[in-house]
Order: C-alpha cells, then sequence, then structure tokens
C-alpha cells in the first residue's frame, strides 16, 4: 500500500513541480528608431518562452509604442529564456530594431533593455 502511494505522488508532482505561470505585460518603447525611409515607426514585439509565442498588434507611425498584449505561459520554470524581439513592419522586409532577452526567475520583474538600432524596450513579467 505505502509504495502504490508514492507512485502515485511521483506521478502526480514529480515532473510539474518546478512549472509555473508566467505572464509577460506592460510592454512599451520609447525612441525606436526605424529605418532611414520612415519617419515614424511601425513597430510590434515577438515575445516567447519555450514553445509559447505571440506577435503584438503593429502601432503605426510612432517611436514610443505601447502594446496592450500579453504572454502567458503556464509551463514555465525559473531559468527558462524569455526573448522579445521588436520589430518595424514594413511593405516588404520587417526590420528587426533590437532583442531583449533574459532567464526569468520568480515573482514580479521590469526590465529595461537597450534596443541595437536605438531606443529602449521597457516590460514587466511576472513568474509565480
Amino acid at each position: 500500500m505505502a509504495s502504490r502511494l508514492c507512485l502515485l505522488l511521483l506521478i502526480l508532482c514529480g515532473p510539474n513541480v518546478a512549472q509555473c505561470g508566467l505572464r509577460v505585460y506592460n510592454v512599451y518603447a520609447r525612441g525606436i528608431r526605424p529605418d532611414p525611409g520612415n519617419n515614424n515607426g511601425d513597430g510590434y514585439v515577438r515575445m516567447s518562452c519555450g514553445p509559447v509565442s505571440t506577435t503584438t498588434h503593429v502601432v503605426f507611425n510612432t517611436p514610443n509604442p505601447n502594446w496592450h498584449e500579453e504572454l502567458h505561459y503556464y509551463g514555465a520554470s525559473p531559468g527558462n529564456y524569455l526573448e522579445l524581439r521588436v520589430y518595424d513592419k514594413d511593405v516588404i522586409f520587417d526590420d528587426l530594431l533590437g532583442i531583449c532577452a533574459t532567464n526569468i526567475q520568480r515573482g514580479t520583474r521590469k526590465q529595461t533593455c537597450r534596443l541595437s538600432k536605438g531606443g529602449y524596450l521597457y516590460f514587466t513579467y511576472t513568474l509565480s
């Protein structure tokens, strides 16, 4: 009887003990610099963590976009790699303006990243 109880506990708790809920939110940028032919950017962000990814809507004609989408991932673990890529939407090819990446930790964290083409990306994540 005791061995069955131990086996049941291992099945129920084993692989999922370290998994958590990740929420990425409050995503915005300041001073993004698109390609020279465009005065203001048409920015969007591709957020990914593990097998989960989402792309925000495009915020047109501003160097200071705010995105109101969120990324939720319920299989996240401390140390997982979170990546946000900022793009400028163009007719033919979208320009990558910069990448912000971090290994996530438990709790709520505010992040600021300098983008390689200029400007900054800000976001908050919570790993519970």
